[in-house]
Formats: C-alpha cells, structure tokens, sequence
C-alpha cells in the first residue's frame, strides 16, 4: 500500500528525470515566481474521486503463512489531475520543452509505485498548449492537463484475526450423530 503522497513524489521524480530536472510542484492556483528559465511548474494535485468505483465491499487481505487476515473497507480510488506550466524565453524553446512533455505522456502511459510496483495510469486531459492562463510577462509559456488515474485511498480502520486452521463439523439426525474434523489441505 502506499499513499497519495507516495505517488505524486515518484510522478515528481519522473518527470524531473525524463523532461526537466528543475521542474517544481506547486499548489494548485498559487502564485509563483519562477527562479530559472527554461521552468516546468505542476500545479496539483487536485484530487477528484471516481465516484462508480466507490463501494460498500470490504477488502480482505490473508497471510496463510502466518494465518492471520486482515479486514478493511474497501480503498476510495481519487484521479490526481495536474496542469503543466511550461515557461522560457523563447519560442523555440517552448516548442522543445512541449514536445518533451507531449513524448513523455505518448510513452509514459503507466506510472510504477515502488516498492510493490504497482501501475497507475497516466493519461491526457488537456494537451499543452490547451490550458487559457494569465501571462502578465514577456516570457512564452503554454499550459496542459494530466493525471495519474484511480489512485487508492486506504481507511486507517483495520480489523485483524486468525485464520481457520481446523474445522470440526457435528452432524445429528435421527439416524446420524458423527463428528468430522477436516485438516487444511495444501
């Protein structure tokens, strides 16, 4: 398991080590001032949960190696949007900068969460470019949308217990009283 803190510092990593090394998360619609040219800020994450994967089920995890299980509710699954905010002098280099965001997203189509490796899509909302924002500078810039999708939220409520190891049925009737022990089989 992991958190949704997890998940946006290794999208960080990624797309500091794939696009730009000095790309900046920022909260979404704050005000910032950009240290160095060319920059990519992220703004986000902005957390909107998928509403038809919600349930009432229970998750069950079990250990038949220690024979215990574990018993939460189910994870709510939030989609993590961002807009990208790519930032230089000139409009050449905004071309390169957006091309290298566009390619990374073209090839990118998954994110892996270590340690368990487990995958997130990663998918287009908006393509840069696409995005309308105030520019009061004379810098180029150009905006796009994307987001990690169904990202799990874990309740902290966890039920443990042991597992059935031996289990004893008693039959009664008229012409039946047996008691049977079943052993766990392998």
């Amino acid at each position: 398991m992991f958190s949704v803190r997890h998940v946006v510092e290794t999208f960080v990593r990624l797309v500091q080590a794939e696009i730009a090394p000095n790309a900046v998360l920022v909260p979404p619609d704050d005000v910032v001032e950009i240290p160095r040219l060319p920059s990519l800020l992220l703004h986000g994450p902005m957390l909107v949960e998928n509403k038809p994967r919600r349930t009432m089920a229970k998750e069950i995890i079990k250990d038949t190696d220690a024979l215990t299980y574990e018993e939460r509710p189910y994870p709510r699954f939030y989609h993590l949007d961002f807009d990208f905010t790519a930032t230089t002098v000139k409009e050449a280099e905004l071309v390169d900068l957006v091309a290298k965001i566009v390619s990374f997203f073209a090839f990118h189509r998954e994110l892996e969460v270590p340690p368990d490796g487990e995958k997130l899509n990663l998918t287009e909302l908006t393509p840069m470019g696409g995005l309308a924002r105030v520019n009061l500078t004379n810098l180029k810039q150009s905006s796009g949308k994307y987001r990690i999708e169904d990202c799990p939220v874990y309740s902290d409520v966890v039920e443990t217990g042991g597992l059935i190891v031996t289990r004893i049925f008693e039959y009664e009737g008229p012409a039946l009283d047996e008691t049977r022990t079943h052993e766990p089989t392998d």
